[in-house]
């Protein structure tokens, strides 16, 4: 796997792909992007929606910070600690995927079960990366 992309490409990568995310989700919360494309369209309520959202974001964030860590780009002495935490994010990807291909929405299938496998694939790159 680390013939195929190297670290930095990959920290790069996720990192757009994180940024990108996290503008989907707050044109969600805006009401700007359709609601019934996400959480596979099982959101009953603007207040449920407020609130997954919300916590779409929170794991967002969280992960750009565990990978920009893991990269040395901030908080360097504790990058040796992330190497624990950093195997959640590819866990989390590859069961977000089994979750978007449940979903009841035909774009959350087709269009974010592949950019969340490529993100697992990515993010378990990036894991693997020893320093």
């Amino acid at each position: 796997m680390k013939k195929w992309i190297s670290f930095t490409l990959a920290v790069r990568v996720f990192l757009g792909f994180i940024f990108l995310a996290i503008l989907f989700h707050l044109l969600v919360m805006a009401g700007m992007v359709a609601p019934d494309i996400v959480w596979g369209g099982r959101v009953q309520s603007q207040e449920e929606l407020i609130k997954m959202e919300s916590i779409s974001l929170f794991i967002l964030v969280f992960m750009a910070l565990i990978i920009a860590i893991k990269a040395r780009w901030i908080f360097f002495k504790i990058a040796k600690l992330i190497d624990y935490f950093i195997w959640l994010i590819p866990l989390l990807f590859f069961l977000n995927t089994l979750g978007n291909l449940q979903a009841l929405n035909a774009m959350e299938r087709f269009i974010f079960t592949p950019i969340t496998l490529v993100l697992a694939l990515i993010s378990l790159r990036i894991a693997v990366e020893k320093f």
